[in-house]
């Protein structure tokens, strides 16, 4: 029978915050105190703009790029007062600063209005699927969530060089694409099946989103169709032939023309969708504001993690395992993302509800406290 308590002590029982997805990505330990105007021997005027009113104004400031608002911030005392009073402003500093500090160290901050940034904290739902979005992908500033992390091309970023020979771009065309610098830092590089791996590095890539890639690509060419045609023309034979076999490999049909060819094609990079070099470097954990005043963070589910460790060890029982899992699934997959999946309080409140491993620990815990 599910287990129907959820109080606040029961929620902190079974739910975690897991290091080993957190810290696979872009981590700020410190962010910088917000920037603020010093020019305070200077006369507080806007100028002109003094004859707009204030509601124009804040439609104005919402609408910059965040990296402009700031500077606007700098004309004057009265253009930081007038930025400081923009809510929207005042959430994003104060519930999204190392956001902003992720943004500014890779150069990204230009990309991305105040009204984008708070839209995404006012919203938790990942941006492609009806899941929780705890991280925010900083080149499109959508929120996504792991399962489409794992398997969305979209949340991808590639190097500079290999989207110039996969796309078989040219020089100018690469110059359209908006350049990410990468921080220096630990990053989860690869998940297989079961696993990250992870990597340090003193480096900075120049990357590019491939969703970016994919939308240049297509408004070069006019169809996914003619964009498919032109990379075959453009690309040598060399590179060609090994790319079609693969692609028969995987899938007879996909030798044709298809927008999902597009999508294959940004996988390569990613080592046949098994190993991502630069899986985390373009993804923060992002806050979520749905209600003034109340911030979630994103839980996991302890059940799940239970669950997935009892498949592992061989020890989930047969019945258990059909219940949960589709007959044409991989248990192991589908049980791995039910343990990487987070939820906000209340969706984890009701997940709980129903999960088998959340009602074995509850079990588990009543019986070690009456022992």
């Amino acid at each position: 029978m599910p287990y129907q308590d959820t109080s606040m002590d029961v929620l902190s029982l079974l739910s975690h915050r897991p290091r080993a997805l957190l810290y696979s990505m872009i981590t700020i330990s410190d962010p910088p105190e917000p920037m603020e105007a010093t020019l305070q021997n200077r006369a507080s005027s806007l100028g002109i703009l003094d004859r707009l009113p204030a509601e124009l104004l804040h439609e104005v400031l919402k609408s910059l790029d965040f990296q402009s608002a700031i500077r606007f911030s700098h004309v004057s005392n009265q253009g930081k007062n007038m930025l400081c009073s923009l809510p929207a402003y005042r959430d994003v500093i104060k519930y999204a600063p190392r956001t902003l500090a992720a943004l500014g160290q890779t150069k990204l901050l230009h990309l991305h209005s105040t009204s984008e940034l708070h839209n995404a904290l006012r919203n938790e739902r990942c941006a492609t699927c009806p899941e929780y979005g705890v991280y925010l992908f900083l080149p499109t500033c959508e929120r996504c969530c792991w399962q489409c992390l794992r398997s969305s091309p979209t949340r991808r970023v590639i190097s500079q060089t290999a989207a110039a020979k996969i796309f078989a771009l040219s020089p100018k065309m690469v110059q359209q694409l908006p350049i990410m610098f990468s921080i220096p830092g630990t990053y989860g590089i690869a998940y297989k099946s079961t696993q990250i791996s992870y990597k340090s590095t003193q480096i900075s890539y120049r990357l590019v989103s491939a969703s970016a890639v994919k939308e240049l690509v297509i408004s070069t060419y006019g169809s996914p169709e003619n964009a498919i045609e032109a990379i075959i023309r453009r690309t040598p034979i060399w590179q060609t032939i090994p790319y079609m076999l693969y692609l028969m490999a995987r899938d007879p049909q996909a030798i044709f023309p298809h927008s999902t060819c597009l999508d294959d094609l940004m996988m390569l990079d990613q080592g046949n969708r098994r190993t991502d070099p630069y899986f985390g470097m373009a993804l923060i954990p992002f806050p979520s504001l749905t209600t003034p005043d109340i911030v979630e963070l994103g839980l996991w589910c302890k059940g799940c993690e239970w669950t997935y460790k009892q498949y592992r060890g061989r020890r989930l029982p047969a019945y258990i395992i059909a219940n949960m899992v589709p007959a044409e699934c991989d248990p192991d997959l589908v049980l791995l993302d039910m343990a990487r999946r987070a939820y906000s309080r209340i969706r984890l409140s009701a997940h709980l509800r129903h999960c088998y491993g959340a009602q074995q620990l509850l079990v588990i815990s009543g019986g070690a406290q009456r022992g």
